[in-house]
């Protein structure tokens, strides 16, 4: 990609191997408070859309908002505390790839569905606090992914070059859309999501890891 200005991160599965640690919590906490059905396929759809959606579409599928406020907040602590214990890994090549990006003078910014006080507590047990540039989160939008709220939030931030000369990483179809949504060019990483027909159409690249984009980049 020529004349790249500025690139975007989503964060759960593409910054951090995090979307293992969020599916064991939940099927952890849910096996604990007897909700049937939670396994991978029905998680899987609310990778990369953030905490409002699926609080919203569980509440219709088990009919009770005391139940599944309850299972958020003991998934949160599960997964706080495997964060703690040191289980929450940087994806690899990510650090290589933002200090490439650095030394071309280019921002390195995360757009996530998540919120800051979980963003910034990722953070300071990865020791990235100071990796990236700028932190969006859905603190800072009305709505997540897969509006388009979050990316040109971040992509003002950083300065709103042109469109084409912007790049997002990401895992999820919700994120593939929230970037089709705001015009800004995308690639995926696939994480526990493996790219359907609508991400392989609206996609610049599906490529397999950071690596693999550094090199596509020739950065």
């Amino acid at each position: 990609m020529n004349n790249l200005k500025l690139m975007l991160f989503d964060m759960d599965g593409v910054v951090f191997d995090s979307e293992t640690l969020y599916f064991n919590a939940n099927r952890n906490v849910a096996k604990k408070l007897n909700m049937s059905g939670f396994n991978l396929d029905y998680y899987q759809q609310f990778i990369g859309g953030g905490d409002g959606m699926m609080v919203e579409q569980m509440t219709q599928d088990y009919g009770s908002r005391d139940l599944i406020e309850e299972f958020m907040e003991l998934s949160r602590q599960e997964v706080y505390s495997l964060v703690e214990m040191g289980q929450l890994a940087v994806k690899p090549g990510v650090r290589e790839l933002v200090t490439a990006l650095r030394e071309h003078e280019i921002p390195a910014i995360i757009a996530s569905s998540n919120n800051l006080s979980e963003v910034n507590f990722f953070m300071e047990h990865t020791q990235t606090t100071k990796l990236f540039d700028d932190i969006v989160t859905a603190d800072d939008v009305e709505k997540t992914k897969p509006a388009p709220d979050i990316f040109l939030k971040a992509w003002q931030k950083g300065g709103q070059p042109n469109k084409e000369h912007t790049l997002i990483l990401e895992d999820s179809l919700n994120g593939v859309k929230a970037a089709n949504n705001a015009q800004i060019p995308v690639v995926m990483i696939p994480d526990y999501i493996q790219p359907n027909d609508y991400v392989k159409r609206h996609t610049v690249q599906v490529l397999e890891n950071m690596y693999v984009l550094k090199k596509f980049l020739q950065i």
